[in-house]
């Protein structure tokens, strides 16, 4: 089902490592974008720029300049064939750096949304297989490559960080089969069904839990921290909340942070951002405690760090009151959580 045909295709961006993606893929296929990118107006330095984003319009041409120029009819297909960590932004090495595939997987669903709106990327339990689904804008031939070259992009890559050759269980695909199975085949190395409701990639759940070649406790860490403050500066461009959200992560390392400096950060009067607040329905400490909230419990899961030591970075001023906070949260000590970690693939 597409999952935005009520917005406007112009109003929507993708990431510029996107199209940096796009344009290699072009290279290989033997054609230079070039040109086009000059007739597009699009500066080098913005794909450059690792945050940058371009007009999902812009993509748009280019994918057709790509596709007609090549010659190529599986050009989406061999797109996502030639996937690299540096064509991911900040969830690729994060996503390296993870100790399961699990991991890796819970840091590309909301990280989907920041690669291209034109994809929403989400999960379903179907008896002990996973399927994740890619809603998309439309469903048109030119769709059928973007949808190519996410989902084996997203299989070639997770071969790659396993360390081994794993096919998923089965690829659905929205669009008509072009009458090229056995290169489809080749790629995903499973059942692939075309004309199908939804686009997916059936994964076994008994592989969510196997080790990362890579997988580096210290690197994660760091690299996740990234990838959660794209995903929130993506989120906070027209969004108050997510913005204020994102000024109190910037600055919880330094200590506990104050409306006052955000409020001047953000361009107002520190009345006028508690008056904007309250008209969300909330306020600046049950912000900040909802970002130590998702912070501990983020840490707890995903990093070594003592619990000692998470307490301090949340800005706590000792453990017994971090402790007490965390028990009103959940009704369990950080601790117990720590050493029952919940699932986050539950239904």
């Amino acid at each position: 089902m597409a999952h935005a045909a009520s917005l406007s295709f112009g109003s929507l961006t993708v990431a510029s490592f996107w199209i940096e993606h796009l344009l290699d893929a072009a290279l290989h296929a033997g054609v230079d974008l070039s040109d086009a990118l000059v007739r597009l107006g699009v500066d080098e330095a913005e794909l450059e720029s690792p945050h940058a984003r371009l007009p999902l319009k812009v993509e748009q041409k280019l994918l057709e300049y790509a596709v007609a120029r090549s010659g190529d009819p599986l050009f989406g297909l061999h797109m996502g064939e030639g996937i690299r960590p540096r064509f991911m932004g900040e969830l690729g090495y994060a996503s390296m750096s993870s100790a399961t595939l699990r991991d890796a997987i819970e840091l590309l669903i909301p990280f989907t949304r920041v690669t291209s709106e034109f994809f929403e990327l989400r999960f379903e339990w179907r008896d002990d297989d996973l399927w994740l689904i890619w809603d998309t804008l439309d469903n048109t031939a030119l769709s059928g490559h973007r949808v190519d070259a996410t989902l084996a992009g997203a299989v070639v890559f997770g071969r790659w960080i396993l360390g081994e050759h794993y096919d998923p269980l089965a690829v659905h695909l929205m669009h008509a089969d072009p009458g090229r199975h056995e290169e489809y085949q080749r790629v995903f190395g499973c059942p692939i069904l075309f004309d199908q409701p939804l686009n997916a990639v059936v994964l076994d759940a008994r592989v969510l839990d196997r080790p990362l070649r890579d997988a580096d406790p210290e690197v994660h860490r760091l690299a996740r921290s990234r990838v959660q403050r794209a995903v929130t500066q993506y989120r906070a461009r027209d969004n108050l909340l997510e913005q204020v959200r994102l000024e109190i992560q910037q600055r919880l390392v330094d200590g506990v942070p104050q409306l006052e400096p955000i409020a001047e950060r953000l361009g107002v009067k520190p009345w006028t951002l508690r008056r904007r607040l309250r008209a969300e329905q909330t306020d600046f400490s049950t912000l900040l405690e909802d970002e130590r909230r998702r912070l501990a419990c983020d840490w707890l899961r995903h990093s070594d760090r003592s619990v000692n030591q998470i307490a301090l970075d949340l800005g706590y001023s000792e453990q017994s009151a971090f402790n007490r906070a965390f028990k009103r949260w959940f009704g369990v000590t950080p601790v117990h959580y720590r050493d029952h970690q919940q699932d986050p693939y539950e239904p």
